[in-house]
């Protein structure tokens, strides 16, 4: 199950510093971006450099390892299209 962070410094510092997969959500709930990462602490930190990329809050799920993150990304991909994800032909 997914743990909800809002997007400030101190929930961020919150987020775990472990594999997973992560969906940034826009003021509405909706996922806009979705990746995964083997440090999604780093990552999402990373997300918060990108000027073209705004998100209130960010869903977490942790997994045991980078591979069954991909593969959760890969579902959460095909199911939900994310606008700002790079879709491929």
């Amino acid at each position: 199950m997914a743990k909800k962070y809002p997007n400030t410094p101190k929930s961020r510092k919150k987020i775990p510093a472990k594999p997973g997969v992560y969906n940034l959500k826009d003021r509405m709930g909706r996922t806009i971006y979705t990746g995964h990462s083997k440090n999604v602490r780093r990552r999402v930190s990373e997300h918060n450099l990108d000027k073209s990329m705004h998100f209130s809050h960010v869903a977490v799920t942790q997994t045991r390892s980078k591979s069954k993150a991909r593969q959760i990304e890969s579902n959460r991909l095909n199911n939900k299209k994310p606008t700002k994800n790079k879709q491929k032909m």
